[in-house]
């Protein structure tokens, strides 16, 4: 091998080595540069994950705490049913009261309008009386206990009343006796068909009051028909006969209550 052999092969060999050289500087730059892309690549896709954890964080979060907002308004919900479900009770007890309470005003007005309408009745027999002179003060006043004056009693209908004096000539003595034995109490006694009322009978007779069976009468038959005794004839004149509402407060047993007389 001559000298220009061996020049052309170390040229050949630095050539190469050069060549070499090139090819693994552009390669490391390469592969710096896809280090370099790949790393940002990878820094981005990491902040993107760490971005995207802390979401999920904050949503978990939030998740925990609508949780326990939804137990919280869950528990007030259920507490507010339950004290609707009181005022419900509370309004029903209320209302019932209140119909209750409706019922009783409706009675009272019903017992207000009859006892309005009683003391129209009352007046008018009072008013008879005045026509004639008498005054309530001329009728014994009765202050017993035996008499129930708290209740009308059972309606009984219509009767047929008239009204006589303690004269001998209408009671059958001059001594004001009835036939039950007792003296007659003017404004109280009265005289009935003892087939159909014994004595001690308590009638209340809108119109006159409450009143006691205790005498008997040819003229008094039927079980509607009655005769009210009073002081004066020409208040039982005056009173005629008229037809009242008569009411049964207590059936009698045959005997008089001698209180009555006081």
């Amino acid at each position: 091998m001559d000298n220009t052999d061996d020049f052309k092969m170390k040229n050949s060999g630095s050539i190469m080595l050069k060549t070499l050289i090139i090819v693994l500087v552009i390669t490391v730059a390469v592969l710096s540069f896809f280090c370099l892309k790949i790393n940002d690549v990878v820094t981005m896709y990491k902040d993107k994950y760490n971005s995207q954890s802390i979401s999920a964080m904050m949503i978990m979060k939030t998740n925990h705490s609508l949780t326990a907002n939804s137990n919280s308004y869950k528990d007030q919900s259920q507490k507010l049913n339950k004290e609707n479900s009181e005022l419900k009770k509370q309004n029903e007890k209320i209302k019932k009261e209140l119909d209750a309470l409706k019922q009783k005003n409706q009675q009272l007005e019903v017992l207000q309008k009859e006892l309005a309408g009683d003391n129209l009745e009352l007046q008018k027999s009072l008013k008879k009386a005045a026509s004639v002179g008498v005054t309530p003060q001329s009728y014994t006043i009765y202050k017993g206990g035996t008499l129930e004056t708290n209740t009308k009693g059972k309606y009984l209908g219509k009767f047929l009343g008239t009204a006589y004096t303690p004269s001998s000539e209408e009671c059958g003595n001059d001594k004001g006796i009835t036939s039950s034995g007792l003296p007659i109490v003017p404004g109280v006694s009265i005289a009935v068909d003892r087939k159909h009322w014994p004595y001690g009978t308590v009638f209340y007779i809108k119109g006159l009051g409450y009143t006691v069976a205790m005498d008997t009468g040819s003229a008094i038959k039927g079980k509607k028909r009655f005769d009210f005794a009073v002081l004066d004839k020409k208040f039982a004149y005056e009173l005629g006969e008229e037809y009242y509402d008569v009411y049964l407060v207590k059936l009698g047993n045959g005997k008089i209550d001698e209180s009555i007389m006081s």
